[in-house]
């Protein structure tokens, strides 16, 4: 049974290694630089982990924002019944240790307790990887493609709402707040144990938004044809707009930046400033990018070679 689980795709990280290598630059825990597989990167024993939803679960994730979209809320629905009906079998093998089938009863609970939400993301990540591959190759046409952008806008989400620096803020702003009565003690509870399908479902309120303006939205995908490389982090989805630097205020508008490989960056905006990127972009302007990546990190940042970490704290600093 896999416990230790990705909060940023392997494979995606695997942009950064070289051809025969599956290792990459990255920032240790310490803040040292060393070069690793990236198998063991931006991962966490048991973060994919669910628990069994009760009902008191089930109405809390319910009073959560649905979306406006009836096939959205419909979709909703269905992926609470069917964790609902998954997580039932959770623990079930508890007590029967003197039964001969025990052991395969076990293997079964365990296999839905810390594999069944992974291998959700999983499936998400499955689905997207067609598009990122075409990203890679300078394809920007395949996101004229209806499926292909509803995958794409999916994974964005996820993968924004998914890392450990989003769980972690959100629990420790959580856990800040008053307990001045039973019910907010019940409600950071109720929080933090659903945390892992409430961060799924905002998520997919936000690719569905995403989805919803694709059309007329901006799209722009970057060639860095400089000597500086892109580089990315454990939080590889970040908001760029200026806005979002205001501390202590939602930001007003949402520029999504996503580095797809050392060359490739992906932005997608309401407004049409980004545009002239597509055509050309110069180093000043890599490291404006590359210095966002470091803010918006949590515990690492990725790249090619120890100098481009090292360049790239450097600039932040």
């Amino acid at each position: 049974m896999v416990r230790k689980h990705h909060y940023v795709w392997a494979y995606y990280l695997s942009a950064w290694s070289s051809e025969n290598d599956k290792s990459i630059w990255h920032v240790t825990t310490k803040g040292n630089i060393s070069k690793d597989s990236v198998k063991g990167l931006s991962r966490e024993e048991d973060f994919n982990k669910i628990h069994s939803l009760s009902n008191t679960d089930i109405a809390f994730i319910e009073l959560w924002p649905s979306g406006n979209s009836p096939s959205l809320q419909n979709f909703h629905k269905s992926q609470i019944k069917f964790f609902k009906k998954a997580s039932a079998l959770i623990d079930t093998h508890v007590g029967l240790e003197h039964l001969e089938t025990y052991a395969k009863l076990k293997n079964i609970s365990e296999a839905i307790q810390f594999g069944i939400f992974e291998q959700t993301h999983t499936a998400i990540e499955h689905l997207a990887r067609p598009v990122i591959d075409e990203l890679k190759r300078g394809n920007a046409k395949c996101l004229e493609q209806g499926k292909y952008m509803t995958s794409f806008c999916n994974f964005l989400a996820q993968q924004l709402f998914r890392t450990k620096k989003v769980k972690d803020k959100c629990l420790e702003g959580m856990h800040q707040l008053s307990e001045n009565a039973e019910v907010e003690k019940k409600f950071k509870i109720l929080f933090e144990r659903n945390w892992w399908f409430l961060s799924y479902k905002l998520a997919l309120n936000m690719g569905s938004s995403l989805c919803a303006t694709a059309a007329t939205d901006y799209h722009t995908l970057i060639t860095n044809n400089t000597g500086i490389d892109f580089i990315t982090s454990d939080c590889p989805v970040i908001n760029i707009h200026e806005s979002s630097r205001s501390l202590g205020k939602p930001p007003e508008a949402l520029d999504l930046y996503f580095p797809i490989s050392p060359k490739i960056a992906y932005i997608s905006s309401s407004e049409s400033k980004y545009d002239e990127l597509a055509s050309s972009i110069d180093e000043e302007t890599v490291k404006k990018l590359n210095n966002q990546m470091v803010i918006n990190s949590h515990l690492s940042i990725y790249g090619t070679s120890r100098e481009a970490i090292k360049n790239a704290k450097r600039s932040y600093r």
